[in-house]
């Protein structure tokens, strides 16, 4: 059953998905109440995923468009721009740290435009796969804004400096092809073939072996504050002990067996 929350996002739990979806109005603008959905619908992500109930987290949005980001109307007219801005970013950055900081895997789909803050909610996936066309952009510099909703520590992460500072300052668009060229995204497929793409993904992650996803995030996550030799002493100890759990056990089976692993 879909629920949703302030009329701003969708969420439902289907099948070990718990789907997050942006549902305002054609361009998904962002707004304080969007950053209050947002950060509501990963609080019940994060309970449905710590309670085993969700093995994959998608977001994704209604619509032709991801987001168009801010909604720079709202913001003008309101009596205290700097506090309706803050505010909405409150809640937006509160919904971003609890889906980043998520166990399981996390899918982000973005079709037509993501921009802005947009683009920081899109990029949030552990796996981002976007419509080949999709158009992608930072869109801050030109309203004489800087960028909020991870992008600076996203760029700052994936891209080197020189791409990080051209999409920044110039407002280059990138398109879905480009930033997975660029690394900024994982894949692109086009548009006509998306849904079938996010359908076999997400189907892949959900039957598959969720302890050693769980454990491969963490590795990831925590490898760049150890050395190598830390980071290789905590691998060893973790597929050590993975080896000897259920999971483990039936998929060492089933390679030898040359069938296909059973995960529940």
């Amino acid at each position: 059953m879909t629920n949703s929350i302030d009329d701003r996002v969708n969420y439902e739990l289907v099948d070990a998905v718990a789907r997050i979806e942006l549902a305002h109005g054609s361009a998904n603008s962002l707004d304080r109440r969007m950053g209050a959905a947002l950060k509501t619908a990963a609080e019940r992500a994060a309970q449905d995923a710590e309670s085993g109930a969700a093995r994959v987290v998608l977001v994704c949005a209604q619509g032709r468009m991801f987001s168009v980001g801010g909604d720079l109307a709202a913001f003008a007219a309101s009596a205290d721009r700097g506090a309706e801005v803050g505010a909405t970013a409150d809640g937006l950055h509160a919904g971003l740290t609890i889906l980043r900081s998520l166990d399981v895997p996390v899918v982000s789909v973005l079709q037509g435009t993501a921009a802005g803050g947009g683009l920081g909610i899109g990029l949030v996936g552990d796996i981002v796969i976007a419509a080949a066309e999709a158009k992608l952009v930072m869109a801050y510099t030109a309203s004489g804004l800087t960028p909020d909703c991870s992008l600076t520590w996203v760029l700052a992460n994936r891209l080197t400096w020189a791409r990080a500072m051209d999409l920044t300052l110039t407002n280059r668009v990138l398109t879905g092809a480009e930033a997975a060229d660029w690394g900024l995204v994982s894949r692109a497929v086009p548009g006509d073939e998306l849904p079938g793409a996010v359908e076999g993904l997400v189907s892949t992650l959900r039957h598959g072996a969720s302890g050693a996803f769980v454990n491969s995030k963490r590795l990831l996550r925590e490898a760049g504050d150890r050395t190598l030799v830390e980071q290789l002493d905590q691998e060893a100890a973790t597929i050590s002990r993975l080896i000897a759990e259920p999971e483990g056990l039936e998929g060492v089976d089933a390679f030898l067996d040359k069938r296909q692993p059973s995960y529940s």
